[in-house]
């Protein structure tokens, strides 16, 4: 009884989605390409901070210093460009896909506005054919426009937000990763 109660409502989601038109699939692709960037980046987040745990170091600090003990030369000039070396790596790695994150997040809207005009001019379109007497005949672009609308909406707001958390936490660890620069 619950699947059949899922499958309707999945049912219903997809015929919801199907009256906003051809934009509709761009949004989606956005939507599931902008959150497996965004679990990835919380996942990578929580590796970071897992690796610190049991040790007397941060995270961050540790696997950094652990790598420079590996290629440490015991020559001051030569062991401080390592470890910058190191911290630049490690922050490229954090900086990785964050603006990817708040472009795709920056691009729904403007999506969901596309099926705006899209949905307007089929409704002109039809108004021009049928007249205003048939409601029936304008009412599908009316409904491609606020559905690509609000759909541009729903993966913008959420993708913002979650870039803004995710661009938060990657500061905190870069500026802790600039104090390893500090140890020599």
């Amino acid at each position: 009884m619950n699947f059949l109660s899922f499958d309707s409502q999945f049912e219903a989601v997809l015929r919801y989605l199907d009256q906003g038109g051809y934009v509709i699939y761009p949004l989606i692709g956005i939507s599931i390409w902008m959150w497996y960037l965004i679990i990835k980046k919380l996942s990578m987040l929580s590796n970071w901070r897992k690796q610190g745990r049991g040790t007397s170091h941060k995270g961050e600090k540790y696997k950094i210093m652990t790598e420079f003990e590996a290629r440490r030369t015991f020559d001051s000039d030569l062991d401080k460009m390592i470890l910058e070396s190191l911290v630049q790596k490690h922050q490229n790695e954090m900086e990785r896909h964050l603006q990817t994150i708040f472009v795709l997040a920056s691009v729904a809207p403007l999506l969901g506005l596309l099926g705006t005009v899209t949905g307007m001019i089929s409704t002109f379109e039809a108004i021009s054919r049928f007249g205003t007497a048939n409601a029936r005949a304008f009412a599908a672009g009316i409904s491609e426009a606020l559905v690509t609308t609000q759909m541009g909406l729903i993966v913008a707001v959420p993708g913002l937000f979650m870039g803004q958390l995710i661009r938060k936490r990657t500061d905190n660890i870069q500026i802790r990763m600039e104090i390893v620069n500090y140890v020599l």
